[in-house]
C-alpha cells in the first residue's frame, strides 16, 4: 500500500514484521515514520507498534459512517449509546421495527443522549468526520 495521511483508515493484511495488530482488523493511522512504517490506533484508541505500509490496504469508509449519513441525527445518537456499533450494518426497516416496539426506551435514551452527560457517554461512538484526501 502507498503511504497515506494520518487519520486514514487501513486494514492489516499481513504480519511479516511481528507487529501487534490483528490481521483483518481496521485501524486509523496515527503516526508515520520516514522509513516506510506507521503506527495505527484501534477503535478504542489503543496504538500498536510500528507496522509496514506493505502489510496494509486501504479500508475505506466504515459501515457505521455510511449508516450515519443515511439516518436522522437522533437515531445516530441513539445507536451511539451501544457498544459494538463500529462495524455493523443494520437495515433501516429493522431499526424502525425495533424502535416502534420500544418507544419509551427510545425516548429515554434520546433524552439522555441530548444532555451533556449523554454526550460525554456517547461521544466516542459518534462517527468520525471524514477527511478529504
Amino acid at each position: 500500500m502507498k503511504p497515506v495521511t494520518t487519520g486514514t483508515r487501513i486494514r492489516v493484511v499481513h504480519n511479516h514484521n511481528k507487529h501487534t495488530y490483528t490481521i483483518g482488523n481496521v485501524y486509523t493511522v496515527s503516526s508515520i515514520d520516514d522509513d516506510g512504517t506507521l503506527k495505527a490506533a484501534d477503535d478504542k484508541g489503543r496504538i500498536g507498534n510500528w507496522l509496514r505500509w506493505s502489510e496494509c490496504e486501504p479500508a475505506g469508509v466504515s459501515i457505521w459512517s455510511r449508516i450515519a449519513t443515511d439516518v436522522p441525527e437522533p437515531l445516530v445518537r441513539f445507536l451511539a449509546c451501544f457498544d459494538g456499533i463500529g462495524e455493523i450494518a443494520l437495515k433501516e426497516t429493522v431499526v424502525a421495527a425495533v424502535l416502534a416496539k420500544l418507544p419509551d426506551l427510545h425516548e429515554r435514551i434520546v433524552t439522555l443522549a441530548a444532555t451533556s452527560a449523554g454526550a460525554a457517554a456517547t461521544g466516542c461512538n459518534l462517527p468520525q468526520k471524514q477527511q478529504n484526501h
